[in-house]
């Protein structure tokens, strides 16, 4: 195989981009690309290549993943794009992965907890909006499932949205106001049923409500 282009890449600093036979190969920081003389032209070993990944590009993709969730959390999907933008292969990316993942440094699971936790009591957000946040997150389904199920939801809905309904109804329990705050309910995740029954209890319904 031959080094046929070596350039910059545009979206991170001091790295660039390898090509063997006119393919993409791999990124390397310009530091270790001087220091292991590859220039355009030179023939490099299956062997060789092999030596460049092992000793060279995955301690680099390792820092840089161990230093990404260092500084905050990530999900695995959320560091694969990470590390893709940053022009890891997938070589490089799978193994860190493993890496982090054995050490407990990315955990979808533990992220999710926290993500449940926060949504509910500091964000306000009901449980539709969570699932979709956590899957645009790149959190498997079954994953988002096994963690609500560790959790007293719906107590715990029913708590934040009784006072995002208080606070936003504010005595006033005109028509149009009761229907403004459900459709604020709403935007938050929370479903119809369930902002029926918190509007209905804070509007002085008392604390049972039917549909009837």
């Amino acid at each position: 195989m031959r080094i046929t282009k070596i350039e910059p890449q545009k979206r991170q600093k001091n790295r660039s981009s390898v090509y063997l036979d006119d393919v993409f190969a791999f990124g390397i920081d310009d530091f270790d690309l001087l220091r292991l003389k590859l220039s355009v032209g030179l023939d490099i070993s299956e062997e060789r290549l092999s030596e460049i990944r092992e000793t060279v590009l995955l301690s680099s993709a390792k820092n840089y993943g161990m230093k990404l969730c260092a500084a905050r959390s990530y999900t695995k999907a959320g560091l694969l794009r990470k590390m893709t933008e940053k022009g890891f292969g997938e070589w490089e990316i799978g193994l860190t992965i493993s890496f982090l993942e054995e050490y407990r440094l990315l955990d979808d699971e533990e992220y999710a907890r926290r993500f449940i936790n926060d949504a509910v009591h500091l964000k306000g957000y009901g449980k539709f909006r969570i699932q979709n946040d956590l899957k645009e997150k790149g959190i498997e389904k079954n994953t988002i499932e096994k963690i609500f199920a560790e959790f007293n939801f719906g107590e715990m809905e029913e708590e934040t949205l009784l006072a995002l309904a208080k606070k936003k109804l504010a005595g006033d329990f005109s028509f149009e106001n009761k229907m403004k705050t459900k459709r604020y309910l709403a935007a938050r995740g929370f479903s119809f049923d369930a902002i029926d029954r918190a509007v209905y209890k804070v509007a002085g319904g008392g604390e049972e409500w039917s549909e009837c």
